[in-house]
């Protein structure tokens, strides 16, 4: 019997996995893809502190993200440069195979090509009835770590919640002429209430993508004819799309099982990024059960303990975006194109919001920029 079965091989996966064989326990993974990393609908946008904090893998860095063009739906225009590179851009099937290795290389029994077909939670034990195409079986563990992304069928079968709701995320990877640098893009007609982006890999290539309640393509494809006509070579580049957790689910523990990453929405309700607050929240949850483990103690009162904590870590910033993202939707692009002159005529405004900005924490900035909007509409 193994001490933990974790579910899911992404980064947030293998690095718990890592974590938990890294403090002696005995750990198995299972992942249903047969390679990780491939295919993967992400901007591989991962701030630098990021990197410090976790350690993360440098082979997988593409490029340096140095400075960043904001365009309102008028074009008007404003940077964001500081003196040094706040992120950067990574090949996710470099930086989830890395992580997926540094598991490996601590001890945890890898499987992949393996789907978790069901769940069964008992007093003393849980077991899992993993399969693929030419067999099946049964492991024991004693306690599950949900690190399924997307996925929420187990969550159903387990008594387990969803998130209470979903965004679309749509993106194109194609040569582009002419991007130097970042650009993001709001209004109406790009995203209503959201945004657009287009991040260079390279001289040639780009990823374009935008966020949006619901037609993300609708909306993706007119942003390419009317934002990028005349600098994409290929002529129908294909469009990849994914829902994205958009809120916390409202519980992620239950008796010997535990979610973390977006399995238990542990994403930015801002930008939609998701690897740093599952990847600090897998600290949170390592720590819960190797204190439960020794306890011998994997009940729900006592794992949630665990979802207390990153809810205590990352409460305000969920509501902060999802006040933030309410109020961008009602504001019509006229009013978002006086927002734009008004920052290009005030440099010290501009200076404070600047002071404001931590990449993977967006509170602040958001306190400031609706008390900032607040004066700007009464005044």
């Amino acid at each position: 019997m193994y001490d933990v079965v974790v579910v899911g091989g992404g980064p947030i996966g293998g690095y718990t996995a890592c974590q938990l064989a890294d403090q002696g326990f005995e750990v198995c993974l299972f992942e249903e893809d047969d390679e990780v990393g491939k295919d993967v609908i992400c901007t591989g946008v991962i701030g630098t502190e990021a990197f410090r904090h976790f350690n993360l893998p440098q082979t997988a860095i593409i490029r340096g993200i140095k400075s960043i063009i904001f365009f309102s739906p008028s074009f008007l225009t404003f940077d964001y440069t500081p003196s040094d590179t706040f992120a950067y851009v990574v090949d996710r099937g470099i930086f989830d195979s890395k992580i997926l290795e540094w598991a490996r290389e601590k001890g945890v029994e890898v499987h992949l090509g393996r789907q978790v077909r069901r769940i069964k939670i008992n007093e003393n034990l849980a077991e899992v009835e993993i399969g693929n195409e030419d067999s099946s079986q049964t492991v024991q563990a004693r306690v599950i770590v949900l690190a399924t992304g997307i996925k929420y069928q187990l969550h159903k079968s387990l008594g387990l919640r969803g998130p209470p709701a979903f965004l679309q995320g749509v993106q194109v990877e194609t040569e582009v002429k002419d991007l130097s640098c970042t650009e993001i893009y709001v209004g109406s007609e790009v995203s209503p209430g959201s945004f657009a982006w287009a991040v260079p890999l390279d001289h040639q290539r780009a990823r374009i993508g935008l966020l949006t309640g619901k037609r993300g393509t609708f909306y993706l494809n007119n942003f390419l004819k009317s934002r990028f006509k005349g600098r994409i070579n290929e002529p129908n580049p294909k469009i990849l799309q994914k829902s994205i957790a958009h809120g916390p689910v409202q519980g992620s523990v239950g008796d010997r099982i535990l979610a973390v990453g977006e399995a238990a929405g542990q994403v930015k309700t801002t930008t939609g990024g998701g690897i740093y607050y599952g990847l600090l929240c897998s600290e949170i949850a390592v720590e819960v059960l190797k204190q439960s483990l020794h306890k011998g103690d994997l009940s729900l009162k006592q794992l949630v303990k665990y979802e207390n904590l990153w809810k205590s870590k990352l409460g305000g910033e969920f509501r902060a975006g999802l006040w933030a993202r309410k109020i961008m939707g009602k504001l019509s692009d006229q009013q978002i194109d006086m927002i734009f002159k008004f920052v290009q005529k005030k440099p010290k405004v501009k200076e404070l919001m600047e002071r404001k900005v931590k990449f993977d924490y967006h509170s602040d900035l958001i306190s400031f920029g609706l008390k900032l909007l607040k004066g700007f509409i009464l005044g």
